[in-house]
């Protein structure tokens, strides 16, 4: 489980987002990320029982953690640091561009979830395709109904296009999801939940409600 030592200093790093105030409070750092590498450490075990294709892996837990540093060279925000800890578990390894399960760990906006944020255009359009060749194995996957309820929001995307995307079908009955730019899930959990003794393995539960999704996708590479 986390400590409530790690929210608390995600929590002051808000504040005091500044590169002075980070190296004044280097310990509670070290501390809050090894509290998280420890936690990211239990999801791998938990998931490598769920997912095979991660325990091939052997995921490591400082890999899958991404850096705390913002890259700030084309941000307005010049805040140097990330306000939360991401930890992201791919099938198919650390570099892979394959669909994958993730846990964002933030102050009143944690979450978790699986599939894939932002692709490249040729990897996007290799989902897409696989969604509109096999839409009705695809549309039985949203309409489960355990999947809904962990996921209430269905697939998500970070933007769409207006039209359907160049070489595809305008009048698929794909279209909604072909329009995506992007196909995540995405649960929240409370600071109390990501708190809770049993917070592992209630992750590793909705993880396997979004595995079937991340195996459909994956099948597209």
């Amino acid at each position: 489980m986390l400590q409530n030592k790690t929210l608390a200093f995600l929590t002051k790093l808000k504040k005091h987002n500044t590169t002075e105030w980070f190296k004044d409070n280097q310990t509670d750092y070290k501390n809050s990320r090894v509290d998280f590498e420890s936690f990211v450490s239990q999801i791998i075990k938990g998931l490598s029982s769920l997912d095979n294709n991660i325990e091939k892996q052997d995921l490591q837990a400082k890999k899958c953690i991404k850096r705390i540093n913002r890259d700030i060279r084309f941000s307005n925000d010049k805040s140097p640091y990330k306000t939360n800890y991401f930890a992201n578990f791919n099938p198919y390894g650390h570099k892979s561009e394959h669909a994958s399960y993730y846990v964002h760990l933030e102050p009143n906006n944690s979450f978790v979830g699986g599939g894939v944020y932002m692709p490249q255009t040729p990897i996007l359009n290799k989902f897409r395709k696989e969604i509109e060749h096999y839409f009705k194995e695809w549309e039985t996957l949203m309409n489960q109904k355990s999947f809904k309820i962990t996921f209430p929001n269905g697939i998500e995307s970070p933007s769409e296009l207006k039209t359907v995307p160049k070489g595809f079908d305008k009048e698929s009955p794909a279209i909604e999801y072909l329009r995506m730019k992007g196909f995540y899930t995405m649960r929240k959990l409370t600071d109390e939940e990501m708190t809770s003794e049993n917070i592992v393995s209630e992750i590793i539960k909705y993880f396997g409600e979004v595995k079937p999704v991340i195996g459909f996708l994956n099948r597209a590479l």
